[in-house]
């Protein structure tokens, strides 16, 4: 009794589920003719192409393959004295045969070759790393690597800075960029070093700049590795201010007549000359006692033209920029007192 009580109940729990089943692959239809709940069949059909594919996918992955796989080589061994003078090929494509699980774990993760340096030509087929049992190697390319090496040697070039800095029209930079350290020293083989001119950092562009700059700019490589460097990276300074416009009128002296007596006159005697200035320095500017024009005595007694263009000194710790002198011309005349 209690037997037919347990069948009862394992039938009234499995029930449920091989309803559900046949639910999804049953049409029903209502009183007036329509087909009740149609994605039933959409999810179904979908579901029938999952577990196809699905199954599909776990047989095929059984069965032997063959792919071509890119290995990764790594130089290693390279005697001290010497240096590669050519880089030699990054990868090495190598076609094996297994079963499918064996070659996508190998694909998703190929082993990294060691390329032996102490020789000038080495075997690709015996440099392969181990790899799993179930696969085999059918071909390499290349079959065969040369390893071109040359004498060791140093030498230090400057560094070359890529760079643009921009700052608005209302400012400006007081002085050119610097660079720290401005050099490096290159180790390599002895043509390839021999040929350095100097040594570029990567681009980067800088938009707005307004204030301090102080940022890290690495070293580019150009050589895929070929030469060794001190350092990689530098550091960029540049200060930026804001500027305004000034414009000053200066007497213009005659330098080297005889301080006794004067012997010519400029025609006009007194020029304009206007410039951007740092803001916090423009006062200095306009009280700067060390800002001043002058034309040569000797270049009027050559001149055929009768004009001559005035000199303007300008302040050492004063920072002037776009200086225009107005007139640029100036005529003169012989006084006779």
């Amino acid at each position: 009794m209690s037997q037919n009580n347990a069948n009862q109940d394992g039938t009234s729990r499995q029930a449920p589920v091989w309803e559900r089943l046949h639910s999804l692959f049953t049409v029903r239809t209502t009183d007036e003719g329509y087909e009740e709940r149609p994605h039933r069949r959409g999810m179904a059909i979908t579901m029938s192409i999952l577990v196809s594919s699905l199954l599909w996918f776990t047989f095929t992955m059984r069965e032997t393959h063959t792919r071509i796989i890119e290995m990764p080589t790594q130089v290693v061994n390279v005697p001290e004295n010497q240096a590669l003078s050519q880089v030699p090929p990054s990868t090495v494509r190598v076609q094996v045969s297994g079963d499918g699980w064996s070659l996508l774990r190998l694909h998703l993760r190929p082993p990294t070759m060691p390329i032996d340096a102490s020789q000038s030509e080495v075997q690709v087929t015996d440099a392969i790393p181990d790899l799993p049992s179930n696969v085999q190697v059918q071909s390499v390319s290349p079959n065969v690597m040369n390893l071109w090496k040359e004498r060791r040697i140093s030498r230090r070039v400057p560094v070359q800075l890529r760079a643009d800095i921009e700052t608005p029209g209302t400012h400006d930079l007081l002085g050119p960029p610097e660079i720290s350290p401005d050099s490096v020293e290159a180790t390599g083989a002895a043509s390839v070093i021999g040929e350095l001119d100097y040594w570029p950092t990567a681009y980067r562009s800088f938009e707005d700049v307004r204030d301090s700059l102080h940022v890290r700019i690495p070293l580019s490589d150009t050589l895929n590795g070929l030469v060794l460097k001190d350092v990689e990276a530098v550091t960029l300074r540049a200060v930026a201010q804001q500027f305004t416009e000034g414009t000053r009128e200066l007497d213009v002296t005659v330098q080297g007549q005889p301080s006794t007596q004067t012997l010519v006159s400029l025609e006009p005697s007194t020029i304009r000359v206007r410039y951007r200035v740092p803001l916090s320095q423009y006062q200095d500017a306009q009280d700067a006692m060390d800002f001043f024009a002058t034309v040569s005595y000797d270049e009027i007694r050559v001149d055929t033209t009768g004009y001559v263009r005035p000199n303007i000194e300008l302040p050492d710790d004063i920072i002037l920029r776009d200086v225009e002198i107005i007139p640029q011309r100036l005529g003169y005349y012989a006084r006779i007192d």
